[in-house]
């Protein structure tokens, strides 16, 4: 059985979960792009000549940062950009259309329309950065044939695509989004599916993410592991912490 080493422990496991955006994929260059795109046509709709819609409220939306000119510039990891399934961002920015005077399936479908524009900017630019150290880890799993899956709450057709520009979705045995489960995370349903597509037991899989829904998610489907990367401080339900891919081993 192959040994996950970190932080000078060992874990036994017979294969990988990881969340996807913040994980695999650096998370600002896409997210953040897309999310200002979103926040910058609501706020269009909204506002008037003599009363644009600030910064500040654009900010509250989605648990956002922003500079003076308004590009995003981080995010609350806790918050609903990093953790919410799209049709919860949608709705939560159908809402803010809503308290402008707009009926609720007229603000849902102009909210989808702001999301395919969105969209067709994100796929021109293809912002995907893979993290540090992310192609070395990927590889020392491929050459001991440690299967690998996605769980995350992106829907399951875009994560496919962003895999594919990345060029490294033929490494995931199984890719599961917040569409093909009824409970999206923090909810362990989507462990235990990804669990059963791999042929492993759940305590016998280790968990990648980078929110603490993700360490929740974990710690409730009794992983062997609860690994959090990023350089945000500790989350919790971790057991370990890394801040990049080089600091693990698996032999």
């Amino acid at each position: 059985m192959p040994k996950l080493k970190v932080s000078g422990r060992e874990y036994e496991v017979d294969g990988i979960l990881f969340d996807k955006d913040g994980t695999l994929l650096e998370f600002l260059p896409l997210w953040g792009g897309w999310a200002g795109l979103m926040a910058d046509q609501v706020a269009g709709a909204i506002s008037s000549g003599e009363f644009p819609v600030p910064n500040e409220a654009k900010r509250e939306w989605l648990g956002l940062e922003m500079d003076d000119q308004g590009r995003v510039t981080g995010y609350d990891r806790e918050g609903p950009l990093s953790i919410a399934s799209i049709p919860e961002i949608e709705g939560i920015l159908a809402w803010q259309l809503y308290k402008h005077g707009w009926a609720w399936n007229e603000a849902i479908a102009l909210i989808r329309s702001f999301r395919v524009k969105a969209a067709q900017d994100m796929e021109r630019e293809r912002p995907v950065i893979p993290v540090q150290g992310l192609p070395g880890f990927l590889d020392q799993c491929s050459r001991l044939s440690v299967p690998l899956g996605v769980v995350t709450a992106d829907q399951t057709a875009e994560a496919v695509k962003h895999l594919n520009w990345m060029r490294i979705k033929g490494r995931f045995k199984t890719i599961i989004g917040s569409d093909l489960v009824s409970e999206g995370k923090p909810s362990p349903e989507i462990i235990f599916k990804a669990c059963r597509d791999l042929g492993i037991s759940p305590d016998k899989a280790a968990l990648i993410g980078d929110t603490g829904g993700d360490m929740q998610m974990g710690r409730d489907a009794g992983v062997a592991v609860t690994i959090g990367i990023g350089s945000g401080g500790r989350l919790p339900d971790a057991k370990e912490m890394i801040s990049t891919y080089d600091s693990l081993i698996i032999n």
